[in-house]
């Protein structure tokens, strides 16, 4: 079983050493030396271009940055996958973009299936992430034993564009659960309660979210690197969320409220931070000077 995978940022590693220690040869591409040196210290043979070695893989998983990478990314390997090959486009993008890029992989012989992944990058090294999948239903269950060696489970979705509709939903969630932790833990820490107490009532009670579990240690302590997910990536997200929710004209209030929240953390704080970082917001009393 050999999986190409381009894009070895923080997903795209993960990936990498889950599929390796599932026994799958990895062959991997990205710009960044030092991802690729990683890639080969793990097991797997760095490139740092694409190239007819993509041919040989049973499945191409695709971990990139922006659109703009994505398309520049199947536009050459339109000119080098073998028919019937299957790519796996993994990111968070708007569906015009997913189209596209299926459009061009489709075209040259190719089977484009769109499959995002819920978690974190921490959560994707411990192979605790939840994929959805979609497009032809065939190709998805021919992948599938690969796809176990990296995450947790998944959900085939149907057709092409519904795993990123299930990603929106899902970082939406995840959106307003982190600011919840981080509005929690001001509140408990201006009744002077300690922070340790606080973190074990919240995780074992009624009020735990799987956010609060993983973000709100990084909000307690103040540490917020390395990132299981940056502010750069999120605000992509959240941009890219936010586009779609005015196209379906729904109503979110509370997405309003704390994307609010998020535009003052990425104004004010270095975007390489976690987005556990929002807490900053809070604890630097910024909302309630704009209050005032």
């Amino acid at each position: 079983m050999k999986v190409a995978i381009i894009g070895l940022g923080i997903m795209g590693s993960a990936y990498a050493g889950n599929l390796l220690a599932g026994g799958a040869e990895v062959e991997g591409a990205d710009p960044q030396e030092a991802a690729r040196t990683a890639l080969a210290e793990v097991g797997g043979t760095p490139q740092e271009t694409l190239g007819p070695w993509v041919q040989d893989a049973d499945l191409i998983i695709l971990s990139l940055a922006s659109p703009k990478v994505l398309h520049a990314v199947v536009g050459e390997l339109a000119g080098l996958i073998a028919p019937g090959q299957i790519v796996a486009e993994t990111g968070t993008f708007a569906l015009a973009d997913k189209h596209a890029a299926r459009e061009v992989i489709d075209g040259a012989g190719g089977v484009m299936l769109d499959c995002t992944v819920s978690g974190t990058g921490a959560q994707a090294r411990v192979k605790d992430l939840l994929m959805m999948t979609s497009g032809p239903e065939e190709a998805v269950r021919k992948i599938e034993p690969i796809l176990e060696k990296f995450t947790k489970g998944t959900i085939y979705g149907g057709e092409f564009g519904n795993g990123a509709r299930l990603k929106y939903v899902a970082n939406h969630a995840v959106a307003l659960h982190n600011c919840a932790a981080a509005e929690t833990l001001h509140y408990a820490r201006s009744h002077g309660l300690p922070d340790d107490l606080v973190y074990k009532m919240l995780s074992t009670g009624a009020g735990q979210s799987r956010m609060l579990e993983l973000r709100m240690p990084m909000m307690i302590s103040g540490e917020y690197r390395p990132a299981t997910a940056n502010m750069s990536m999120f605000e992509k997200d959240l941009s890219v969320i936010g586009g779609d929710i005015a196209v379906q004209g729904c109503a979110t209030p509370m997405f309003d409220a704390v994307r609010e929240v998020y535009d003052i953390a990425y104004a004010e704080l270095p975007m390489d931070l976690d987005t556990a970082g929002v807490y900053e917001v809070y604890r630097e009393g910024r909302l309630e000077k704009d209050e005032t």
